[in-house]
């Protein structure tokens, strides 16, 4: 059993400050995901700016590789300087890159400014889940983090949604370039959002804040040699990462069916309704079946999509890519929640970030990989790819997470299923 974290005491005010960091943040999170470019990225590359499906998948994959690069870097200056910084940054860095992307006329300006865009991006992720439950952790209210959490992850679905349906009519009705520049003018309501933010405390009583350098040796630490934080992270990088990279072949699937550009956000539409009700209901579902248990059906369902999309080659086959996006919902709340309880505050961002390396690079190569396959053997064997990818990797993963996470027990926790949101335990220290 390890050690509980010291406590952080906070006066009444700052209390209740930062619990509204909760909805401000759910309003900053519905503008960073209100993308009008969402249904039509990869047909503007293709129709508009000219690329291959191939070209694509290579010009998507220095945007991974800088993800994978500056994730780390990144996640250490939320840890380092503020979570509010690093929000507020990212999306103000987010908004000019997607501006330049859409008025782009050339490869290379659009090669820059989808690099920018990653660095932006990799501001916010980590960060956004650290700021949230350090936010909660300091005002008593930890504990109803993975309920909150899985509110956020429903706003998100709405923004998205709402995307998805006009940008797809703004597409057809005036042009592809349109809905992709308007997005930047969302971006920047995000980034005005979150001056309103309260930077949450990131230090237990007690703690200095360390230089940036050991913060990110400290990060290292926590998540390769904690076993469970550890093959959590492969194993949910590895199968989410394969899962993501098909999404890559969304609308190249439904061009090759002959979809209007018009109808592409109402065939995405459904997978952001089921996310929404699997991210609102997602702590009362581990309750019900166990993290173990909800955990497992992630490589099952993404295998079974995979699947499903390679021996199916008509527009219907798209229905297999709902169930995907649920489990997506889900399994990101239940993820959160699991390694935040085992990650200390002041490497929080870090360690999050981490994750996000790993998962960076699982996408980078796979999405190279399956348009490269799409584009000289056909969509469905690019799909039967990612099943196999799923099959092979999946179950050894699943398996030695399986062993380490029913070795480990956090103060509070049921042996058996260490997540229990109902239950009261202290944030554990590393080992």
């Amino acid at each position: 059993m390890q050690p509980s974290a010291p406590e952080v005491t906070v006066s009444a005010d700052e209390a209740r400050a930062l619990q509204a960091n909760v909805w401000k943040f759910y309003l900053f999170r519905f503008f960073v995901d209100f993308q009008l470019w969402l249904p039509i990225w990869a047909v503007y590359l293709t129709d508009e700016r000219g690329l291959a499906l191939w070209q694509i998948g290579a010009f998507d994959g220095p945007f991974w590789i800088l993800l994978i690069l500056l994730e780390v870097p990144t996640g250490a200056i939320a840890d380092r300087w503020g979570r509010k910084v690093s929000l507020g940054y990212g999306a103000l860095v987010n908004t000019i890159a997607v501006i330049v992307f859409g008025l782009a006329s050339n490869f290379g300006v659009l090669l820059a400014s989808y690099l920018v865009w990653a660095a932006a991006f990799t501001l916010y992720s980590g960060a956004d889940s650290a700021f949230v439950y350090d936010s909660l952790r300091a005002a008593g209210r930890e504990n109803d983090f993975q309920r909150l959490w899985g509110r956020a992850r429903a706003v998100q679905a709405v923004g998205a949604i709402l995307g998805l349906g006009l940008g797809s009519l703004m597409a057809e009705l005036i042009n592809l370039w349109v809905p992709v520049v308007a997005s930047g003018g969302l971006m920047g309501i995000a980034w005005l959002v979150s001056f309103s933010f309260k930077e949450p405390p990131r230090l237990e009583e007690g703690h200095q804040q360390e230089g940036y350098l050991a913060v990110t040796k400290n990060a290292f630490r926590v998540a390769f040699e904690r076993p469970t934080v550890r093959m959590l992270m492969l194993l949910m990088a590895v199968v989410m990462g394969i899962g993501v990279s098909m999404i890559i072949l969304q609308q190249p699937f439904l061009s090759s069916h002959d979809v209007r550009y018009g109808l592409f956000g109402f065939f995405l539409m459904p997978g952001q309704f089921l996310s929404i009700v699997a991210a609102l209901l997602a702590y009362r579902i581990v309750v019900a079946i166990g993290v173990s248990r909800l955990i497992a059906l992630m490589p099952l369902v993404v295998m079974g999509t995979a699947a499903g999309l390679g021996a199916v080659d008509h527009v219907a086959a798209f229905a297999f890519y709902p169930p995907t996006t649920l489990m997506f919902a889900m399994s990101f709340v239940v993820m959160a929640d699991y390694l935040n309880r085992r990650i200390p505050s002041a490497t929080r961002a870090t360690v999050l970030s981490i994750q996000n390396m790993l998962f960076s690079l699982v996408v980078g190569v796979t999405e190279i990989l399956l348009t490269a396959i799409g584009d000289w053997r056909g969509l469905p064997t690019a799909y039967w790819t990612a099943a196999v990818l799923v099959a092979v990797t999946g179950a050894p993963l699943f398996a030695l997470w399986l062993r380490e996470h029913r070795r480990e027990t956090l103060p509070g926790e049921d042996p058996a299923e260490n997540v229990q949101p109902d239950a009261e335990p202290e944030p554990a220290q590393p080992p």
